[in-house]
C-alpha cells in the first residue's frame, strides 16, 4: 500500500512524511540504510512517523490543525531563529523519521517489554526526561541520536539555546538577529 504523506495541511490518515523514492535518495545521500525491499521500507518509513510522536513534549509550537495525526505541521516554531511556516513540514522533520526508520529495521524497539521491574525515572523541568529499570544505567526506551540531532533546533531546549531564545553569550533578540541578516 503507497504511503500516504502529510504535506502540512494535517492529513488524517497520513503515514509519512515522504515518499518511498525522496526517502531513498536522501537516505543515500546522508549513509542512512533503508531495507532494499520497497513494501519493508515503507513499513519502516510508517514505523518512523509513528516513532517521531513520543518526541512532541519536547516541540516549540502546537499542531496546526486538528485532524493531523502526528507532529507536523506546527505554528509557533521557530529554527535557528527563522519562523517556519505553519503549512511546511521541515527537512529536519523528515531527517528525524529517516533515522527512525532506519534504527527501527535494524532492530530498535519501540516496544519494550517491561520485565516486572519497578522503573524509575527523573525529568528536567519538563524539557528532558529518562526511564529506567531498578539498578540499570540504560534507559529503557534508548535515544535514536539521530532523531534527537535533528529534532534538536525545533526543540524547547534548541530554542532556549538559539541566539532568539537567549542562549547566546550576546544575547542578540529576535529583531536584532533578523536586522543583521537582512
Amino acid at each position: 500500500m503507497a504511503l500516504i504523506i502529510e504535506d502540512g495541511t494535517g492529513i488524517s490518515n497520513a503515514d509519512s512524511y515522504q515518499y518511498l523514492a525522496d526517502a531513498r535518495v536522501t537516505a543515500t545521500n546522508y549513509g542512512i540504510t533503508l531495507p532494499a525491499d520497497d513494501i519493508e521500507a515503507e513499513v519502516s518509513l510508517r514505523q518512523g512517523y509513528l516513532n517521531l510522536l513520543n518526541q512532541e513534549k519536547t516541540l516549540q509550537g502546537r499542531r496546526t490543525h486538528t485532524t493531523q495525526n502526528n507532529v507536523y505541521p506546527r505554528d509557533g516554531v521557530y529554527n535557528n531563529c527563522a519562523e517556519v511556516d505553519s503549512e511546511s513540514i521541515p527537512n529536519e522533520i523528515k531527517m528525524a523519521q529517516l533515522y527512525a526508520a532506519e534504527a527501527i529495521s535494524s532492530g530498535y524497539s519501540q516496544n519494550s517489554v517491561d520485565t516486572g521491574q519497578d522503573l524509575k525515572s527523573f525529568n528536567v523541568d519538563g524539557v528532558y526526561s529518562e526511564t529506567y529499570q531498578d539498578n540499570a544505567s540504560t534507559k529503557t526506551n534508548a535515544t535514536i541520536q539521530g532523531v534527537y540531532n535533528s529534532l534538536y533546533p525545533l526543540t524547547k531546549a534548541g530554542f532556549a539555546s538559539s541566539p532568539c531564545g537567549g542562549g547566546s553569550s550576546n544575547q542578540l533578540t529576535r529583531d536584532n538577529y533578523r536586522s543583521w541578516w537582512i
